[in-house]
């Protein structure tokens, strides 16, 4: 038991410092508009500045510009995974997200970083806020921005790039 408890302790320092030790580059970055309502800003970044679908690390930043209770940004998430066709994905991650997601004041920012594995962890203004230890978690969530079938086709453009 103690060997297994210094194995996760170490498993975890060392997947910290990578994280901390990791150069993310800009790959994209897109304003999400409703209407005439500015949003949020949304900032990809990966290791080599480039997005590949299933490689990690990743970094995620959506900067608010407008207050959101944390029950309407798991809606809109809901929402956006029904209309790429992960329906199911809703009822799999509801409370976890509900308990690690805080409500957001214009100017916050939310933060997904991924390990090498790609594990998912959540900063709310650069502080850790909680994890979603799922590696298909991580790309499930990227697809409301990154997948074909988005229903932000112009803001998925952005964010890689083009």
């Amino acid at each position: 038991m103690k060997f297994l408890l210094k194995a996760v302790t170490f498993y975890l320092l060392t997947t910290s410092i990578v994280l901390a030790n990791t150069q993310f580059n800009k790959v994209g970055e897109a304003r999400m508009e409703y209407l005439f309502w500015d949003v949020y800003d949304a900032v990809l970044f990966t290791s080599s500045g480039n997005y590949s679908a299933g490689t990690h690390p990743i970094k995620f930043k959506l900067t608010y510009l407008r207050d959101f209770e944390a029950k309407e940004i798991v809606k809109a998430t809901n929402e956006q995974w029904e209309h790429i066709g992960k329906k199911e994905l809703a009822d799999k991650y509801d409370s976890k997200l509900l308990s690690i997601w805080p409500d957001i004041r214009q100017g916050d920012s939310l933060t997904l970083v991924t390990n090498e594995q790609g594990m998912s962890t959540f900063y709310h203004n650069d502080e850790k806020i909680g994890e979603i230890n799922e590696p298909q978690f991580s790309s499930d969530f990227l697809a409301i921005w990154l997948d074909e079938k988005t229903s932000e086709p112009k803001l998925r453009k952005q964010l890689l790039g083009n």
